[in-house]
């Protein structure tokens, strides 16, 4: 194991500059991920871990851990404390951040089983709850627009709570494309629609799709949507958060499919 202290030392510094640049991360198709927990749920995943950073009370404490990722090939290098908290993000460092390569979406099927897509998402709280939530319910792929959130910054990745290494993960989706192609039904969430979510028949193939925070789905995906359906909200509310309203959506899908879902067996 790599021991590092000096701020001088290459590692640390290219450490520091992903942490602290989006622009770098995209540029060299990089991930930094922290927390022992999402580290373990990206080797779970079988997605290798390029570089695992320690401190030194975390390299005791996550032996096993660091041994997984240098079985992966991964490079294990122990950062002084001090070095550490320059470069986490929380206020509480756990003392555990991995580099590794940002996953690449796979093309969606036409007949996938059950789908999220998200236009124009800023908040990355928003993002990852929802990739979090559709995780949970069973989803198989999540489709962002080119104006959403990047799926892979860290804040994100810290509301995902490792949710990003169990669905496949599509950026900079044309959502026009994919819902005229999607060979289910693809429903639109809209507060002023007329059917409500709870009558909209949820089981088959099926495509939730989300929009921004204020200003909703635009009207040309609304009109291109299966159906428009609503969130029935009996109190004073004119609205519901944006992650919140779905991660409603997707448990009716789940309550409507039963037992069914998100099955392993069912899953393509």
């Amino acid at each position: 194991m790599k021991t590092v202290a000096s701020r001088d030392n290459p590692a640390y510094k290219a450490l520091a500059k992903l942490a602290s640049s989006a622009a770098e991360r995209r540029r060299r198709g990089l991930t930094v991920i922290e927390g022992a927990h999402l580290v373990r749920a990206c080797l779970d995943a079988g997605h290798p871990v390029a570089q695992l950073f320690l401190t030194p009370a975390a390299a005791e404490a996550e032996a096993a851990l660091a041994g997984r990722a240098r079985a992966a090939s991964a490079v294990i290098v122990e950062l002084a404390d001090a070095l550490f908290a320059a470069v986490s993000g929380v206020e509480s460092p756990t003392g555990v951040i991995a580099v590794v390569a940002t996953p690449a979406g796979r093309p969606v099927p036409p007949g996938a089983r059950f789908c999220l897509a998200l236009e124009d998402l800023q908040d990355p709280g928003n993002v990852g709850t929802l990739l979090r939530s559709a995780a949970a319910a069973g989803v198989e792929h999540v489709l962002l627009s080119p104006t959403c959130a990047f799926a892979w910054s860290p804040k994100v990745l810290r509301a995902g709570q490792g949710a990003h290494f169990a669905v496949n993960i599509v950026e900079g989706a044309d959502l026009a494309a994919f819902v005229a192609g999607f060979a289910g039904t693809s429903v639109a969430l809209c507060g002023e629609a007329k059917a409500s979510l709870h009558d909209t028949d949820l089981r088959g193939p099926l495509a939730l799709l989300v929009g921004n925070e204020g200003a909703g789905l635009s009207p040309a995906l609304e009109r291109a949507a299966t159906v428009r359906a609503r969130i029935p909200m009996p109190g004073r509310a004119e609205s519901l958060n944006a992650g919140v309203a779905g991660s409603i959506a997707l448990f009716e899908a789940v309550r409507q499919r039963g037992s069914d879902a998100g099955a392993p067996g069912k899953r393509r």
